[in-house]
């Protein structure tokens, strides 16, 4: 569990976390776009989470689409990321991005 908790230590990867916990999953491509980060912060944050457990990742084509792992650890992700790191604007404004992002790529297919 103090991996698990060490994970979540890191502005970087809680922005990643509000991203992907209402999505069925993300791709480092997905997340560095949206966070406006580079490749390789952004694999070295969700390569760190999924070796705490936090983050699971499958091949889609491609891709590595990664996602929150459910189990009784995450429980208190949902609380954290809606009862305090949505009331601020960075988290809300990752969010909107998101929105975009996918709306956009939605239309491009």
């Amino acid at each position: 569990m103090e991996e698990y908790l060490k994970a979540l230590a890191d502005e970087t990867r809680l922005r990643i976390i509000n991203l992907l916990l209402d999505n069925d999953g993300l791709s480092v491509t997905d997340i560095m776009n949206i966070l406006e980060i580079t490749q390789a912060k952004t694999s070295r944050h969700l390569i760190y989470m999924k070796h705490a457990g936090v983050l699971q990742v499958k091949k889609d084509a491609q891709k590595a689409i990664y996602s929150v792992v459910k189990d009784t650890r995450c429980r208190f992700l949902k609380p954290l990321v809606y009862e305090c790191l949505r009331k601020d604007q960075a988290y809300t404004d990752d969010l909107n991005r998101l929105f975009q992002y996918t709306h956009t790529e939605e239309t491009a297919k």
